[in-house]
């Protein structure tokens, strides 16, 4: 079982935790909601699938199934991650440094039972341009966490001083 770091987790059981009025279970197992619901500890490992689970809820519940809100929240987590743990992702104020960091920096936040689904490639296009690959066996995600992914990457570059870059991002 493919599993994430409760770090990553925390952000969506807080989410969840704090609208009571929601009808969670439409989207969560009793399992998942049993986790959101204990303590959420950071440094643990917890189900990739109740991660994701949790996350589309959150989309659907919250955001009112907005990708441009999906993208805004991929926004701020970035600026979180950059923030409190990872300032040295930015440090050079070069957009492919921080792009192949932040690579490294992810897989400290998933234990792969599926050794494909953590390769991901970046490619320089050009000196604002670059294309990120991420291959994996697993099914394509849902489209907000495209747009989650998005948002994210760009506020990556937007702290490493680049306002006019292309970013192309692509699922094999």
């Amino acid at each position: 079982m493919t599993k994430i770091k409760g770090s990553r987790l925390l952000e969506v059981a807080r989410l969840i935790r704090a609208s009571k009025d929601k009808d969670w279970k439409k989207y969560l197992t009793d399992k998942d909601l049993e986790i959101i619901h204990s303590r959420v500890m950071a440094s643990s490992w917890y189900p990739l699938d109740t991660y994701e689970r949790a996350s589309i809820a959150v989309f659907h519940e919250i955001a009112g199934g907005s990708n441009e809100a999906a993208k805004g929240w991929g926004r701020f987590v970035m600026e979180d991650v950059v923030k409190k743990f990872y300032s040295t992702l930015v440090q050079e104020k070069d957009m492919m440094v921080a792009l192949e960091r932040f690579k490294i920096a992810r897989l400290q936040w998933f234990q792969f039972d599926d050794p494909q689904f953590k390769a991901m490639e970046i490619e320089a296009l050009g000196t604002n341009q670059a294309k990120i690959i991420i291959r994996s066996d697993h099914p394509v995600p849902f489209e907000p966490f495209t747009y989650q992914l998005m948002g994210s990457y760009e506020r990556l570059i937007e702290l490493c001083g680049r306002t006019n870059s292309v970013l192309a991002l692509s699922w094999e």
